[in-house]
Formats: C-alpha cells, sequence, structure tokens
C-alpha cells in the first residue's frame, strides 16, 4: 500500500513531525520496566542514565539491600533501566505505557506472588506520581492526553501467573489489569509459548476457556508470544479484536520461512496468512524496536505490515531491554518523536500516522474494555 501524501523533508519533515506528534495519542504496547521497579533497582518517577563501562557506579538512592549491584555488569544486564521512565515518557510524548508483568525462570514456584509484587508497585507507582495514571477505560487515556498526564496499562505476559485456575483473571481485572497474553516462551497450563526448537502445539482445553473469559470480561488478549498453532487458535474464538503486542513482523511473519534469522528455530509457516488473520480479526501488531539496526529499519517494518494488510493493523511495542539491542536513534522510549519523523519523511499521511502511533490500539481498546 503506496503512501497517500508527498513526502516531506528538511525543516518542514522536522516541524510536521513535530506537531503531529504533539496532537498524536501515542501508545507503546510493551515495556518490561516493573520487572526492575519490583525488584527495587529503580523507580519510574525519575531518569537513569545508565554509565559508560569504566568507573561506573550505581545511583546510590535507588537499593538498599548491600551487594545487589555486585550481580549489575555493564550491559543487557541493566535490562530497561535507562530506557524507560515517567520523564523520558514525557519527553517522547507518550500517552500511555504498557507494562508488561513477566515471570522469570526462576520465580516459577511463586509466580503469583511474584505478578502481585509487580501489581503493587505499579499501583505505588501512580500514587507516588500525580502524572502516572492507571488506565483501564479508553477514557482514561483520552483525559491523560487533555490533562497532560501519562497512563500506563497493567498487561500479564505469560499464564504462569495464573496459575491453574482461570478464575485469577478476574481477581487480576479488579487489580487493574486489561490485558493477558497467556504465554511467553515457555509451555504452561493454558498453551504452548514460542521455544526455539521444540516441536510445539497450541492452547490447552484450559487455554481455550481463558480465551473466552477474558472476552467476557473485557480484558485485551495478547497473542504476541502464541506459537504459530495457538495464535490461529485464538484468533479463531476471540469474539474481540486482539493486539499482537510486540514483535518483528518481518522476522515473526516473513513471506518465506527462510526469510527470517529464526528459521528453522521457530515455525514461522505463512506468515502473510497470519498477518491477514489478523488483520481479519480487527488486531493490531506492535512493532517492536529491539534488535532493530535504526529508526529506517523499524519503519520498515511497519510498512511491511501495512504493505500486506493495510495501515489499520500495526502501532508500536518497543520491548527495548538494553543499550546493546536498541536501534540507533531509538535507544530509549523518549526517542519514539524518531518515528514520527521518519513516516512524515516517507510520505504517509497524518490519518494514517495517528493510527500507528496510537489510533489503532485505541479502537481495539474501546472495542474491548467495558469500562
Amino acid at each position: 500500500m503506496k503512501s497517500a501524501k508527498k513526502p516531506l523533508s528538511g525543516s518542514a519533515a522536522r516541524r510536521h513531525a513535530a506537531e503531529l506528534h504533539k496532537r498524536a495519542i501515542v501508545i507503546d504496547c510493551h515495556s518490561d520496566i516493573l520487572m526492575d521497579v519490583a525488584k527495587g533497582y529503580v523507580r519510574t518517577g525519575k531518569q537513569v542514565e545508565i554509565p559508560g563501562a569504566v568507573g561506573w557506579r550505581p545511583p546510590f538512592e535507588l537499593h538498599e539491600k548491600p551487594g545487589a549491584w555486585a550481580a549489575w555488569p555493564i550491559g543487557n544486564q541493566f535490562g530497561t533501566i535507562g530506557q524507560y521512565s515517567i520523564p523520558q515518557f514525557v519527553t517522547g510524548g507518550l500517552t500511555v505505557q504498557v507494562c508488561a508483568m513477566w515471570v522469570e525462570d526462576d520465580e516459577l514456584d511463586c509466580a503469583l506472588r511474584r505478578t502481585l509484587e509487580m501489581v503493587y508497585w505499579f499501583h505505588r507507582e501512580t500514587e507516588d506520581n500525580p502524572n502516572f495514571k492507571l488506565i483501564t477505560s479508553a477514557d482514561g487515556i483520552r483525559r491523560c492526553k487533555r490533562e497532560g498526564t501519562v497512563g500506563g496499562i497493567l498487561a500479564i505476559e505469560s499464564g504462569e501467573a495464573l496459575g491453574t485456575d482461570i478464575k485469577m483473571l478476574d481477581v487480576f481485572y479488579r487489580l487493574g489489569v486489561r490485558m493477558v497474553g497467556l504465554a511467553h516462551n515457555r509451555r504452561n497450563f493454558f498453551c504452548d509459548g514460542t521455544q526455539h526448537h521444540i516441536k510445539s502445539a497450541g492452547l490447552t482445553a484450559p487455554g481455550k476457556a481463558a480465551v473466552k473469559r477474558m472476552n467476557e470480561l473485557g480484558i485485551v488478549v495478547d497473542v504476541g508470544h502464541l506459537t504459530m498453532t495457538g495464535f490461529r487458535e485464538t484468533l479463531e474464538l476471540s469474539t474481540q479484536p486482539v493486539v499482537l503486542s510486540h514483535r518483528s513482523p518481518r522476522k515473526f511473519f516473513p513471506l518465506k520461512p527462510e526469510d527470517s534469522p529464526f528459521h528453522p528455530g521457530y515455525d514461522l509457516a505463512g506468515g502473510k496468512e497470519g498477518l491477514q488473520a489478523l488483520a481479519k480479526n480487527g488486531g493490531v501488531f506492535g512493532v517492536f524496536f529491539m534488535g532493530s539496526k535504526d529508526v529506517s529499519d523499524v519503519v520498515d517494518d511497519i510498512a511491511y505490515v501495512i504493505d500486506l494488510v493495510g495501515p489499520d493493523h500495526v502501532g508500536l511495542g518497543s520491548d527495548l531491554y538494553g543499550a546493546q539491542t536498541a536501534p540507533k536513534g531509538l535507544e530509549d522510549i523518549s526517542k519514539v518523536p524518531a518515528i514520527t519523523e521518519s513516516l512524515v519523511r516517507r510520505g504517509y499521511s497524518d490519518k494514517v500516522i495517528l493510527k500507528i502511533l496510537g489510533g489503532n490500539f485505541m479502537r481495539v481498546f474501546e472495542a474491548v474494555w467495558k469500562d
């Protein structure tokens, strides 16, 4: 699908992109910052600068446990720290940040408790930062835009948090959770996730029941880490549009499996058909930044989705996790306006750009959420 507007260049492109970005509802559909907040490593109210590899010292106010910093070498061990914070949300013009809750392998024996700790810290962050709001409705997003505040959406990433009981969906709903992905990369009670070189299945019977319950409650279903089998089964089951919160479409939904660097470790069959099924469902693909070379590479991923299924089914799902895997020009979430400028320079219309920045996710939230 070609652009419907003549490309702009130079200062004209910069000015128009800045005006458009300021006007947009900007939604990023994936960050793991809550993991580091809940571990006591960082708070969202302050921007943390990650130092160079020589002579670095941790910010003294961030952690009280003796020796905790000894396990923190420079590099991706910093995780999301330095890439997401409320000041960076504001600089980046974000209206909403989705905050995922994921349980690491060595925490599976206390998955529920670990997830509840992240819920606690999310609510604590909203209490301690008046300009950061819990979002449970589309009206809440619009209110943030009007007031110039930033919203956060609580999301579960992987079904281990639910144990073996889908009633936990009701509990988490009451705590403010409005998006759930049943899998990460592991196999669990509800489904299989994408695992390298593992023959994987799709949804279990409880997994299918969970999708149905999410539709009933008004929780957005995230298909981002499901196997291709589970992805297709969810699209067939769900009566509401879903999101694929964070992936690279060219790597995970290639036209030919051999075009992807993950071939043959992942099931990558029928990538184009998968995107078409997502579009038929009314869903939205969140293009992630991690692992891309630069801003242009990320926008190439956005263009790939648009070319295959149109501009109504693509958004942003950054998933930044460490400086080494961040694209040049998108090192942290404050740099999101660079995407808007790149889209303007490529000649995409204002209407299309507003959809990409957040309008498409807003459409899904309005359709699914019942508040």
